[in-house]
């Protein structure tokens, strides 16, 4: 065995096919996207020619945190009671497990919350004052702030 030819296309995308080569019978490939979907073919190159390709083994790479809920928007439905909604995030990297939403009074503590919803109802607020509020999605990591 002189190498190995190892082509590797994330799932849908065989027009992006990647070759490399190796001596080894190990590779390590990084740059790869979180959460997708790879599949990978291997040949053999010895000194009478190249073998063909085996059949492709799929293998989805490992989720990450997912980038930040979008449009998140507060209404308030009394001066104690707000709905706060957003969208999920443009780039999950895994599955969306949950929000956690975060809210204070200036100066006061941060509460938080968590929820399966796109939506939430935050109750016993004070009248008459600005809460500051953000939302996290969370794989199996959380991810950042919305803004």
């Amino acid at each position: 065995i002189q190498f190995y030819v190892v082509v590797y296309y994330p799932e849908g995308n065989t027009n992006g096919a990647i070759n490399t080569t190796t001596p080894n019978t190990t590779l390590t490939i990084n740059g790869l996207s979180f959460y997708t979907l790879y599949f990978f073919n291997v040949s053999v190159v010895t000194g009478e020619g190249t073998s063909h390709f085996a059949d492709p083994i799929g293998q989805r790479t490992s989720e990450d945190a997912p980038s930040p809920p979008l449009n998140v928007i507060a209404y308030n439905i009394s001066s104690t009671l707000f709905i706060v909604t957003w969208q999920p995030p443009q780039t999950p990297n895994g599955i969306i497990r949950g929000y956690q939403v975060n809210y204070f009074a200036s100066g006061g503590p941060i509460e938080t919350m968590e929820t399966i919803s796109t939506s939430t109802l935050l109750t016993g607020l004070s009248s008459h004052t600005t809460y500051t509020i953000f939302v996290r999605a969370r794989t199996v990591v959380l991810g950042n702030s919305s803004t």
